[in-house]
């Protein structure tokens, strides 16, 4: 059993017509326990179990939790009653968040057999997307399976030699616009976080033995539902001001362009930031086009990364390091969009004359990379450099693009709209970003072409609750 943090509580609950609380009542045992917490009286039977038990159950996040122990007494039991019998042992840990994850243990019973048993190893690897089933007393012709919980499709373990079965994802491969090969998991393959799994052994149609288990939740998006705002201080010539940061206190996760001159006290009329707080809605970002002193177009962005602005210019540093603990299928988050035709052409923009007047486009994209340091992005006065996209490139100088997704939109939306948007993975099974290496970026852009401020001035985006789909 694998906890999502340090465990508090481990119950076992047994549901048996012949493990009933008399029955185990013998052995100073009951249907319902707390193997965390075990009264003096469970002790002895714990330890005849072979059951982990208080302090090598407190504390830890990882459990190994086998019913062996338990099979002579249940075959014993099974044998005198000779009827057909099922048993299932329910597993629930809980840690010191009070996030739980339980699994169950499912037996069946003919009389005059050795009692098939099928179980979870607790060694989910939720990057890898793997996982291990232990199996015994099943004959020759039996295939373990698992699926999704709720799923009707079934897949077949792979045997791998003394009793165990391998769960691993199936990876389809494909192109992807810019003809760059793609990959992603096939549904219903592998396991994933925030899911719950069923398994089984069968053979001749009949189910020997079943049960569940669920994987931890994941990862979190740091500010990710927006409900957090701060300022960040931008030193002026004389002096300071604080700008719109799209973080709380104390955090540096996300960033935007926020042009000083937007919020500079001293002008008069100032037209104000890039992306800030929503004033109407609160807790949501709003990232709305915006002309700077008047004369130069600034698209509304918000980035994971940090910004800078020197001059007439700015840099953004795309990237931050992130503890990556599970592979996300998909980001997932809401936004809604005015998306005008194109009114601003960049001076360096080498299109910009034949795109004035066209349908403007905005962008939502994600990125897992593996990169040493953040890759910047120069845009202002003067000729943009460092501009990447990761849709047509699997790497940059600093390092690979593991993953992206991305969302183009063309046209304005009637309210909030739920995305979800794809990961399509140029690395193989085995890559997983560097613990302390910049591994994640997601950018938004009210204006695609807005490195070259190239866009519609009046556009805006309103976006909300980052999160991944597993």
């Amino acid at each position: 059993m694998e906890a999502p943090g340090e465990i508090t509580a481990f119950g076992i609950e047994i549901v048996s017509p012949l493990l009933d609380d008399e029955t185990l009542g013998l052995a100073g045992l009951s249907t319902k326990m707390d193997l965390a917490d075990p009264t003096p009286s469970q002790i002895a039977g714990f330890e005849q179990l072979g059951f982990p038990y208080g302090t090598a159950v407190k504390g830890q996040t990882v459990l190994d939790f086998d019913l062996s122990g338990v099979m002579p007494l249940l075959r014993m039991l099974c044998e005198a009653n000779d009827e057909a019998s099922d048993h299932r042992f329910v597993l629930t840990v809980v840690d010191q968040a009070r996030q739980s994850v339980s699994a169950t243990l499912k037996l069946h019973y003919e009389p005059g057999t050795a009692l098939p048993s099928v179980a979870y190893a607790g060694d989910a690897d939720l990057w890898a997307n793997t996982a291990t089933l232990t199996a015994a007393n099943l004959p020759a012709e039996a295939v373990v399976q698992y699926c999704a919980k709720g799923m009707e499709a079934w897949n077949d373990a792979t045997a791998v030699g003394d009793g165990k079965f391998r769960i691993a994802p199936v990876w389809e491969e494909g192109r992807n616009d810019a003809k760059l090969t793609v990959r992603t998991v096939k549904a219903g393959t592998g396991v994933f976080a925030a899911s719950t799994y069923e398994f089984r052994a069968v053979a001749g149609g009949e189910v020997l033995a079943s049960g569940e288990f669920a994987t931890a939740p994941g990862d979190a998006i740091p500010n990710g539902d927006m409900a957090g705002w701060s300022g960040k201080e931008y030193q002026g010539d004389e002096s300071s001001w604080d700008l719109t940061y799209p973080n709380p206190a104390g955090q540096r996760f996300w960033d935007s362009g926020n042009n000083p001159f937007l919020e500079n006290p001293e002008i008069e009329n100032a037209a104000g930031p890039l992306c800030c707080e929503n004033p109407e809605e609160k807790g949501t970002a709003l990232l709305q086009g915006r002309m700077a002193l008047g004369i130069v177009f600034a698209p509304g962005n918000l980035f994971v990364g940090d910004f800078v602005f020197a001059g007439m210019g700015g840099t953004v540093s795309f990237g931050k390091v992130y503890g990556w603990t599970a592979r996300p299928r998909a980001l997932k988050l809401r936004y809604k969009a005015q998306v005008g035709t194109i009114d601003q052409a960049g001076a360096n923009d080498p299109e910009g004359a034949d795109r004035k007047g066209q349908q403007d486009r905005s962008q939502i994209f994600v990125a897992v990379v593996d990169w040493t340091k953040q890759h910047e992005v120069v845009s202002g006065m003067q000729a943009p450099t460092g501009m990447w996209n990761p849709a047509t490139m699997t790497s940059v100088e600093e390092g690979p693009i593991l993953a992206y997704g991305e969302r183009i939109i063309a046209e304005s939306t009637d309210g909030w709209v739920e995305c979800t948007i794809p990961l399509y993975w140029y690395a193989d099974a085995g890559a997983k970003p560097a613990p302390e290496n910049y591994s994640l970026v997601i950018s938004c852009a009210t204006s695609i072409r807005g490195d070259y401020l190239t866009g519609c001035s009046t556009n805006t985006m309103c976006v909300d609750d980052f999160g991944w789909v597993y």
